[in-house]
């Protein structure tokens, strides 16, 4: 899933293929079972290769980072892997956008790699049809130390059934930011509560002199649904009840949204998007927005006086305490030989251990954060361009993932169906409806019946 809550990279589509010290370097998708392009083996299997080259463990790996200062640094990874295991990695950088298309060529075709980085979104649709390796899975995060994950991760990648489809590798939260000395000034609490959050924008509001109390997506975006998430799982409101049963239209949702429209009512005029939370928090006319931690590059350059003027308040509290965000994970692919497997876990391992995880968090640091609680509180993690000057706003970071939370999954459950519902912006339309001042309980109940109707087609 894109984070909307970010400016948009512009990405090209990139498959990178890479065997031993070979490496090859295509533009664009060959469609080609999602090999993406020329083969640099003749090995064939269920993901091109038979799992072995002379004694050698062959494996595909696929990863959604796609910019090229990123792939040189997993290249190095890549590497350093193979040097001291005994196996070839060939990797594919697939574009995230075009991940469903190349999954759904590679499962036509036979040829899914042994291991894949990417959200939950592709991890539901691949575990939910039997294609991830439970035990795989289990045996990477046993030996990383299950202990050391947040729980609200690891509750991410949890299959119906019991164990877990996939490891959870890094993640970002959402959550609101604000400027610290005008709460301060203002005498107002921390916005974590719904209180907090309705006093401090109704405080803050004032549109005579080009300022505005808060900003939250209204547009009919995914942004409004990842800022709403939050506020409408701390009221026990959900989409989907323990019986897979659409719910949208339950008093604790038609409550989350008469709430979700007052705090519009002190938003900047028209429909709101990231690019407005951004904009207005960079150049001092709002001082408390939704926003995901992508938001620490922008204030990071914006200088050291913005940094320590900024707090974070990672989770919305009603009844019950709720944070939203994105989780990345480790897939590993039960279309895999055993030898490839077994190599795949120890790849994965390899990526969570030590300098090799600090490594990789610090291509996108505040975008990819971690999920394992020792690296989130180590020197070598925090001890960076970006996150150095950050202090304790790395903690309240970290603690966002204790209360992680989807409408795709709750109480141990996952609901796959919820795509539907998100691909048609059901979710974010409700909010646009009601933040344009239309009813809240009519429009739960109009919605709910369209995503009753979207799913059973």
């Amino acid at each position: 899933m894109v984070d909307d809550s970010t400016p948009t990279v512009d990405r090209r589509t990139l498959l990178r293929t890479i065997g031993g010290s070979s490496a090859l370097l295509l533009a664009g998708c060959s469609g080609d079972g999602g090999s993406g392009g020329e083969e640099t083996s003749s090995a064939s299997g269920s993901d091109g290769t038979d799992g072995s080259n002379g004694g050698q463990a062959q494996f595909t790996f696929w990863t959604t980072q796609v910019e090229n200062n990123r792939i040189q640094v997993i290249e190095e990874l890549v590497s350093a892997f193979e040097s001291t295991k005994d196996s070839a990695i060939k990797m594919n950088a697939v574009e995230e956008g075009d991940l469903p298309s190349q999954i759904s060529s590679a499962r036509a075709s036979g040829t899914l790699p042994a291991i894949g980085e990417w959200g939950l979104d592709p991890m539901q649709q691949l575990g939910s049809g039997g294609l991830l390796s439970k035990e795989a899975a289990g045996n990477v995060i046993e030996a990383v130390g299950e202990d050391k994950f947040h729980d609200g991760a690891l509750s991410m990648t949890r299959a119906p059934d019991g164990g877990h489809f996939a490891v959870p590798f890094h993640g970002w939260v959402q959550g609101f930011w604000y400027s610290k000395s005008v709460f301060e000034e203002n005498d107002l609490e921390t916005p974590t509560t719904w209180e907090s959050l309705r006093t401090a924008a109704e405080t803050l509001h004032d549109p005579d002199n080009n300022e505005y109390g808060i900003v939250v997506g209204t547009d009919k975006t995914p942004f409004a649904r990842q800022c709403f998430t939050p506020i409408a799982r701390s009221n026990n409101a959900r989409i989907f009840n323990n019986s897979g049963e659409i719910v949208f239209d339950s008093p604790e949702m038609v409550e989350a949204l008469d709430f979700y429209a007052q705090l519009a009512e002190f938003t900047p005029p028209g429909k709101d998007t990231w690019k407005t939370a951004n904009n207005t928090f960079l150049n001092g006319q709002c001082h408390l927005i939704g926003y995901s931690t992508y938001l620490m590059g922008d204030v990071t350059d914006a200088g050291q006086e913005m940094v320590e003027d900024t707090g974070f308040a990672s989770y919305v509290e009603n009844e019950r305490q709720s944070s939203f965000g994105q989780i990345v994970t480790l897939s590993l692919l039960s279309s895999a030989s055993e030898d490839q497997q077994k190599a795949g876990e120890s790849f994965a391992e390899y990526l969570l251990t030590g300098e090799n995880y600090v490594k990789w968090l610090h291509m996108a640091p505040g975008g990819m954060n971690p999920v394992l609680e020792p690296t989130a509180e180590s020197d070598a993690y925090q001890e960076n361009e970006t996150l150095s000057d950050w202090g304790d706003t790395l903690a309240d970071i970290s603690s966002g993932f204790a209360n992680i939370e989807r409408f795709g999954y709750a109480e141990g459950q996952a609901f796959p169906e919820l795509g539907q519902i998100t691909n048609q912006l059901l979710i974010s339309e409700a909010i646009s409806r009601v933040t344009s001042g239309e009813d809240p309980e009519t429009v739960a109940s109009e919605q709910a019946e369209e995503m009753r109707s979207t799913i059973s087609e």
